[in-house]
């Protein structure tokens, strides 16, 4: 092979990193230009030997070390990872090259932390510390320095160390974190050096001595004990030392303004690398519970003596608890919350629930729906100081069956003399109350009756039979937009204004209105024919249903609608006439105004009373002739008499008369017939 072929090869050889030399001993320049090319290949194997070397070591540095080196380029993508990645993120390093790092940040604060490093223009950075996502989802708190490459302005990558500290996190987080339960904490936490000397003092140790950290560090503890306590103290101090704690014990303790105050203390040692360099003592304040504990001392011994007043009258409170459970009258309790507390058996029997059944339920539960404001009047009548309110109403029994009932309602003291709820004793009446309502209806001279709702089409009618329902104890109520009216009923005229009994034509609004009266003895008319015009049939119609069933379940009086039947047409007065009932007036066999003298004179002599001719000529406004006929064909009849008292004739009903109206029940008590005469007599 010629020199230069040798010489040519040989440099391709060293080139490419392979060992190269020359073997040409020719003795001229090509010889010597040989030897100058073995030369230089000999020192550049010699360097690359050498930067092998420190290759190694770098690399061999890099990967041993505890922190993880990383590499990013331009566009912030792994382009190498030392292995230690797999113990701080547990990837391997060949996962993450290729990787953008915003891709393994955990949260937004870490990555504008690194926009910011982007943008501050320095080269390096360090201590800063981000959150990078582990490959279980879990993150590691790493903190990072490095520097950012640049090249022609422009950066060309980042090359970085990260340390993980999460471990070192989460203690300084806890520590902060018992810390601040210790400086916020209501006990005081104290700390103290061996020679009793104060070292810290918490916030709480601030509210319960009045002392300022800054006025109390560096002080005795015993400047907290009065005089007499410090060789105790120093006692428990010892102890805790020798036995590594101090049991709880209860001591008195100074404040700065030099007020005694009880305090639950516990003393524990401090340790530092094994030592004890001091105690921590934790204080709370129990001087209320120390005055509690004397009152209750005291208390206790009253209770001892009332306990033997108690026994003494145990006796008698039992034997009146017997009273109340047998009575013949149904009992019970409400609580200020309208709750029952109490139900004696007659109760169970009367309204059909069982003691354990009724008791926790509202009182409501025993009343009809539009008597719901009945126990919240009443809680608000004993509140004010009213006592034994006594009054007629209605409850319902489990069946759903309404009952009528004479309650008296009185507030129930406790111990103290505190207002703690009512009692109420109620009579079932419902008999009674049937007994009259029969009465009446054999003396009305219209054939209605209550729970009933009637349909007329003369006004006139509908007013009549109002007024006569009211000579005989019922409240007329009358809505409507006629002004003709001249009865002393209650008169709500219809309108959308608003204005003194005035209501307006809203189905709903008129529905509340009669539904809310109190009590049920109304003789109620209600004009139809502007609530159809205002509300359509089919609303009016609605509430005509709502009103029929309220008035047939709870028997609240009698309704009578007056319709103009011109503004309907067949099908809805058909409608109409189906949910409601004719009024018709009764046959007698008598002319109408001799029937209601006679009428007259049977209610007088139900209430022990017997009018005068006189009186009864006044009352229907006749001629003393005109009545002395009237009397005479009632005479005539067998169905009265008279009987004379001094100038004065009396009038009496003949048992004849009696049979006539057959207005009690054969069955009522005699006991049933005086209080129904009594009714009648308040009525009329």
């Amino acid at each position: 092979m010629e020199p230069l072929e040798k010489l040519r090869k040989s440099f391709e050889a060293l080139m490419k990193g392979e060992p190269a030399t020359i073997d040409i001993n020719t003795g001229d320049e090509i010889g010597k230009l040989a030897q100058s090319f073995n030369l230089m290949a000999k020192e550049l194997m010699e360097q690359k030997q050498k930067l092998q070397e420190s290759e190694e070591r770098y690399r061999s540095l890099v990967e041993d070390i505890n922190e993880w080196v990383f590499e990013l380029d331009e566009r912030l993508v792994f382009t190498y990872s030392s292995p230690k990645v797999s113990n701080v993120l547990s990837y391997y390093p060949g996962e993450i090259i290729g990787v953008p790092v915003l891709d393994l940040l955990y949260d937004d604060k870490s990555k504008e932390r690194l926009s910011k490093i982007l943008d501050s223009g320095e080269s390096t950075f360090s201590n800063v510390e981000l959150y990078f996502r582990r490959k279980d989802g879990n993150y590691a708190i790493l903190e990072i320095s490095g520097r950012l490459i640049y090249k022609d302005g422009h950066l060309a990558g980042i090359r970085a160390v990260g340390r993980e500290i999460t471990s070192r996190k989460k203690a300084e987080e806890k520590l902060a974190y018992m810390a601040a339960i210790v400086e916020h904490s209501i006990d005081a936490i104290i700390s103290l050096d061996m020679d009793m000397r104060i070292v810290s003092w918490n916030r709480g140790a601030e509210k319960m001595f009045g002392y300022s950290e800054s006025e109390i560090v560096g002080k005795s503890v015993l400047s907290l004990l009065p005089v007499d306590l410090w060789d105790s103290y120093r006692e428990s101090f010892k102890k805790a030392i020798i036995e590594g704690h101090s049991e709880d014990i209860d001591s008195v303790r100074i404040t700065k303004n030099g007020r005694t105050i009880f305090v639950d203390q516990t003393l524990a040692p401090i340790y530092v690398d094994g030592n004890i360099v001091g105690l921590v003592a934790i204080m709370r304040d129990v001087t209320k519970r120390k005055m509690a504990e004397d009152e209750l001392k005291k208390a206790y011994e009253k209770l001892e003596e009332k306990n033997r007043e108690l026994i003494i009258s145990q006796k008698e409170l039992e034997y009146l608890a017997n009273i109340v459970e047998n009575s013949n009258d149904a009992i019970y309790s409400v609580n200020l919350e309208g709750i029952i507390t109490s139900w004696n058996k007659t109760a169970e029997k009367l309204f059909g629930w069982k003691k354990e059944e009724i008791i926790g339920r509202h009182a409501d539960s025993i009343l009809p729906k539009e008597m719901s404001k009945e126990t919240s009047f009443v809680i608000q009548q004993i509140k004010k100081g009213v006592e034994n309110i006594s009054f007629e109403t209605r409850r319902v029994n489990r069946r759903g069956e309404v009952l009528y009932v004479d309650v008296t309602v009185s507030p129930i003291m406790d111990e103290s003399g505190i207002l703690s709820g009512f009692s109420v004793i109620a009579r079932d009446i419902t008999s009674r109350i049937r007994a009259e309502e029969e009465m009446l209806k054999k003396l009305l001279k219209y054939d209605v009756e209550r729970g009933r709702v009637y349909l007329s089409e003369d006004v006139g009618l509908a007013i009549d039979v109002v007024q006569d329902l009211m000579n005989y104890g019922y409240r007329g109520v009358i809505i409507s937009r006629n002004s003709d009216i001249n009865i002393p009923a209650d008169l709500y005229w219809l309108s959308e204004r608003e204005g003194y009994q005035t209501v307006q034509p809203d189905v709903s609004k008129i529905e509340s209105l009669i539904v809310g009266l109190p009590g049920w003895n109304y003789a109620i008319v209600l004009d139809l024919d502007y609530l159809i015009i205002k509300n359509g049939f089919d609303k009016t119609y609605e509430l005509v249903q709502k009103l029929r069933d309220v008035f047939h379940l709870l028997r609240k009086g009698v309704l009578i609608l007056v319709v103009d039947t011109n503004i309907l047409s067949n099908k809805e007065i058909t409608l109409l006439r189906k949910e409601c009932s004719p009024i018709r007036a009764k046959h007698q066999k008598m002319p109408y105004e001799i029937y209601e003298v006679l009428r007259y004179v049977y209610i007088q002599n139900r209430i022990g009373e017997k009018p005068s001719l006189k009186e009864i000529s006044q009352r229907f406004n006749i001629t003393r002739n005109t009545c002395k006929k009237r009397v005479k064909y009632l005479e005539d009849l067998g169905l009265l008499k008279i009987t004379k008292a001094g100038r004065s004739k009396l009038l009496e009903v003949t048992e004849k008369g009696k049979e006539y109206f057959a207005a009690v029940d054969a069955e009522m008590t005699f006991d049933e017939v005086s209080t129904d005469l009594d009714i009648i007599h308040k009525k009329v």
